[in-house]
């Protein structure tokens, strides 16, 4: 596996917030294999065979995510699933590599960092 760092996933500044509510994505992602979300919108999901994990939280407001914060090893498939549960590619989304303070958006990340 690889090495794991943080990342925050943020909707386009100009939106605002996510276009799914907590519930929502509680509701998606609670009937992936896998998938432990809690009430309190943490969870870890791991890979069958471990070869990659993500865990994080899922804050929202006013009934939209407002962030997610992510850490974990990065693979493409499993990460593009949760995006896509997130609006994206309708809604534009921006990941924040945490330790650089550096704003990517989906596209760029998946070349860049994810396996």
């Amino acid at each position: 596996m690889s090495d794991s760092f943080p990342i925050s996933l943020h909707p386009d500044a100009a939106a605002g917030l996510f276009p799914v509510s907590f519930e929502q994505v509680e509701e998606t992602w609670s009937h992936w294999p896998r998938m432990f979300f809690e009430p309190d919108g943490s969870f870890v999901w791991v890979a069958e065979d471990q070869s990659w994990q993500l865990d994080g939280v899922v804050y929202d407001r006013d009934d939209h995510v407002l962030r997610v914060d992510l850490t974990g090893v990065y693979t493409a498939e499993p990460f593009q699933q949760l995006v896509r549960s997130l609006g994206w590619p309708d809604a534009k989304l921006r990941v924040e590599k945490v330790r650089d303070g550096q704003f990517l958006d989906v596209e760029q990340f998946l070349r860049d960092s994810v396996s």
